[in-house]
């Protein structure tokens, strides 16, 4: 917090949800490894309620930052081997009580653990995954002081995903006779997922900004053979944003400026691409990410580039990177060294 003050900073993302567990304290999901030592276990301080005074304290806002649709981590046995029934009296996790909401693939065949979709995914097809979520967002926002919700990992893992009893139900016919149509499904079923999360932050306090994390490249139109939120994750914020359920577009574009322009995964590209589809066609806020890992030169060269093009503000991924590379200081002394507002949201 105070490197963030030093540097001008005017939101963090606290992250407070990783894998449908709680690393805060929670009656509705279980603590979290990181915070508890052991899932379900009993937490001996609050990270969130610290966090929340420290920047209020420092003239910060602070946004809890929830991964969506993550169930367990799957990278390794170890990790998938952290899924254990919590300590009496604490709330255990939504894949012991729901094993069945996990994702499926298009052979049937459950998502196991370990996998390389990095987690056991939760499907939204399932209503009670979204309204966890929703319930999650709206318990945060009632007991803490945050100022916005940010979710991260709002999608599918990818088109093979889910094809579970209730999605297919839902949907009501082969998903093979109608592809198209299947996909378009699954991405309202993350619309409703985001819709849902809306609605009951804002009925628990109506000035709750609600931000995602948003796949960097939103399609590829420019023959890059890259992977694309839209299509292969079934993520479409712009909809979200259109329909007014969403404030802020965060692509996560951790990419760098290349010398030839829209060359694969160029910054600046991606940049005017989310300026057309966010800010003009939506009226809704765009913060374009920079990966601080790329060192502070690329850093800057960014932020002078979003500013000449109008973009409504940055966020940097992550603190340890930024940190790492001296960032604070480059952007105190250069593009930062004036405080900012936050920009007002004329739809609120």
């Amino acid at each position: 917090m105070d490197d963030a003050r030093s540097a001008n900073f005017n939101i963090v993302y606290f992250q407070v949800r990783g894998a449908a567990d709680a690393i805060y304290r929670s009656s509705i999901e279980p603590c979290a490894v990181v915070l508890c030592g052991r899932l379900g276990g009993t937490a001996t301080w609050d990270p969130l309620e610290v966090a929340v005074r420290e920047a209020h304290a420092r003239g910060l806002e602070l946004h809890a930052w929830l991964n969506a649709f993550t169930g367990v981590g799957s990278g390794a046995a170890s990790t998938c081997a952290t899924l254990v029934e919590s300590a009496s009296g604490n709330p255990r996790h939504i894949l012991k009580e729901h094993p069945e909401w996990a994702m499926v693939d298009d052979a049937g065949v459950s998502m196991p653990c370990p996998n390389n979709e990095e987690y056991v995914w939760l499907s939204p097809g399932n209503p009670g995954v979204r309204t966890q979520l929703a319930r999650v967002a709206a318990d945060v926002v009632r007991r803490y002081g945050v100022d916005g919700i940010h979710l991260d990992r709002i999608r599918y893992p990818g088109t093979r995903w889910s094809y579970d009893p209730a999605s297919l139900a839902e949907f009501g016919k082969s998903p093979g006779s109608d592809p198209g149509g299947w996909a378009q499904f699954r991405r309202d079923l993350v619309g409703r997922a985001v819709r849902e999360a809306f609605d009951s932050v804002v009925a628990v306090r109506p000035a709750t900004v609600l931000s995602v994390a948003a796949w960097g490249i939103y399609q590829d139109k420019w023959g890059w053979n890259s992977s694309q939120g839209y299509s292969q994750y079934l993520q479409d914020p712009r909809a979200w944003a259109k329909d007014g359920y969403l404030d802020v577009t965060v692509p996560m574009t951790y990419f760098a400026i290349n010398s030839a322009s829209c060359s694969f995964a160029d910054w600046i590209c991606l940049l005017e691409d989310h300026l057309r589809g966010v800010q003009a066609a939506t009226g809704r806020d765009m913060y374009i990410a920079i990966a601080a890992n790329k060192g502070s030169p690329e850093s800057l060269r960014q932020v002078q580039a979003g500013r000449a093009y109008g973009v409504k503000g940055f966020a940097f991924y992550s603190y340890a990177s930024a940190s790492a590379a001296n960032l604070f200081t480059a952007l105190a002394a250069g593009p930062f060294n004036a405080k900012a507002s936050i920009p007002r949201m004329s739809w609120r």
